[in-house]
């Protein structure tokens, strides 16, 4: 691996370790150095542009107004203003004129652009615009615009204009040297009248002048701008990072606040919850949900200590009873019946083990029910004939010829068999069973005659450990677990298990309802 890979690698996982602030900084701050880039070198590039075609603009109207003066015979040709460079040539060679430092480059004659067309009527053609790449200056006098250590020699203020003219002009020439300008060239037309150096059989003069364009003129233009741009979009996308630093860091606030309240949450102090803030973003939402969620955790948890609570006092009973017989028998061995103690204790081992059963059933993680193919009808008539030839007065009183429903059979058989328990051992005279098809779902009721329900207590008996009343004494009930793993094991398989009263009609109805398989659904 070569180090650009290595180090093109290294990169995007040092960005992952950045905290969220900084990787917000750093991402903003680089979109406004792109963007703000972007717009300072179009601002610059536009002026520039601007400043480049002032230049020409101002370069064409200079030759037009210089070659009218040319065709005119003047010989002083300058430009007033600015002294930019020209240099005019005749048709034969000979330079007629050279302003502006042009006289000092090597060989300018022989790199300027040929000469345009000569106008067929009238004096001067319409300038046409080329470009030169400017050779070496010309430095045979060098002691005379230089220092000794090859420096150039400022302008005299002190000696003459001649003199004067010329250092300017040599310093005029190390400008172009080297660069590639833009030249304008027009074709002049003398009359003979006007001609001092005659070019034509007639006595006129026919020449070119070239008025060159200082490309410093346009940079002066945009050279101040290079400075404020070039320290004003650094400093204008650390501002926009340091402002991306600032929010992110104020909008973070409430999520830091809300991780140290949840960091000191523990089992022993669930009901602390964490700041809501006010603002209607998704850190708000994010904190109902962490408190939402923290007050599940608590109910689960309170519920889970009384289970725990619960189930050690209805443990402790059987326990007691069973260490009570057994150090009566160690303590007098000759007054106790050992068939009676025995007995006793293995009632007391039933109940502990039948109890143990039970919570270890209701301890198990929500798992869902088998997908075996389960006659809901067969079972209840099952469960019905086993209850008739015990002695407990059960009927069926009305069952389809089946109900299949997709189940564990010992989980369902386990669920009727709770629910036939607690009805038999609350009713008066009879129990009644029901089993009805409802298309996609079937539905077995179970009713008993005695002491009805309150609409309160329909929701409490499927709470663990509860009983009622005295009647449902442990002695002659069960543990108070039955009815809450008959209704985990309806959620299991995906149905319910319901309670109510049939007022006037006395008694209490269970109702059972799970989902048919998707093929009898027909």
């Amino acid at each position: 691996m070569t180090a650009q890979q290595r180090s093109s690698r290294r990169a995007p996982a040092l960005f992952r370790v950045l905290s969220g602030q900084a990787r917000i900084a750093l991402a903003s701050g680089a979109a406004a150095l792109v963007l703000f880039g972007s717009g300072a070198w179009w601002l610059f590039e536009h002026v520039r542009a601007d400043a480049y075609r002032t230049t020409d603009n101002r370069a064409y109207e200079l030759s037009v107004q210089l070659a009218a003066q040319a065709a005119a015979g003047r010989e002083d040709l300058k430009d007033p203003v600015l002294s930019w460079p020209l240099i005019e040539v005749d048709r034969t060679g000979r330079i007629i004129a050279a302003v502006g430092g042009t006289q000092d480059l090597t060989g300018l004659k022989a790199l300027l652009p040929p000469p345009p067309a000569q106008p067929p009527h009238g004096t001067t053609s319409s300038p046409q615009r080329g470009t030169v790449h400017v050779g070496a200056v010309d430095e045979h006098d060098r002691a005379r615009f230089h220092r000794p250590d090859g420096t150039l020699k400022p302008p005299p203020s002190h000696d003459t204009t001649a003199e004067q003219q010329a250092l300017l002009a040599h310093r005029q020439a190390h400008t172009f040297a080297h660069r590639t300008i833009t030249v304008w060239a027009t074709a002049v037309h003398t009359p003979a009248k006007a001609c001092r150096l005659p070019t034509e059989a007639d006595g006129s003069c026919r020449s070119t002048l070239y008025v060159l364009v200082p490309p410093s003129y346009a940079e002066l233009a945009t050279a101040p701008l290079r400075t404020p741009l070039m320290t004003g979009v650094p400093l204008a996308a650390l501002l926009v990072a340091a402002l991306a630093w600032t929010t992110a860091r104020r909008s973070l606030r409430p999520v830091e606040a809300i991780r140290q309240e949840v960091a000191v949450i523990t089992d022993t102090s669930l009901d602390r919850r964490v700041p809501v803030p006010d603002a209607r973003d998704p850190v708000r939402h994010l904190a109902l949900t962490t408190n939402t969620t923290l007050d599940r955790l608590e109910t689960a948890v309170e519920r889970q200590r009384r289970f725990v609570a619960d189930a050690s006092h209805e443990l402790r009973s059987p326990v007691a009873a069973l260490r009570y017989e057994l150090e009566t028998a160690l303590a007098h061995p000759d007054t106790v019946d050992p068939r009676r103690t025995l007995h006793e204790a293995l009632a007391a081992t039933r109940r502990i083990h039948s109890l143990t059963e039970d919570l270890l059933l209701l301890a198990r993680p929500d798992q869902p029910g088998g997908h075996s193919l389960i006659d809901l009808a067969g079972l209840a008539a099952e469960l019905v004939h086993e209850y008739q030839h015990r002695g407990h007065p059960v009927s069926l009183r009305s069952s389809p010829d089946q109900a299949p429903v997709r189940g564990d059979g010992a989980q369902l058989h386990r669920l009727l068999r709770n629910l036939l328990d607690n009805a038999v051992r609350h009713a008066r005279t009879a129990v009644v069973l029901d089993v009805t098809d409802d298309g996609p779902t079937h539905t077995l009721s179970i009713h008993n005659d005695g002491t009805p329900l309150t609409p309160d207590e329909c929701e409490r008996v499927f709470e663990r450990f509860t009983r009622l009343d005295e009647a449902r004494a442990r002695d002659t009930g069960g543990s108070g677990l039955g009815l809450a793993i008959a209704r985990d094991i309806a959620e299991r398989h995906h149905g319910t298990l319901t309670a109510r009263s049939d007022h006037p009609r006395p008694g209490t109805t269970f109702i059972l309802t799970l989902p048919g398989p998707p093929d009898t659904t027909a």
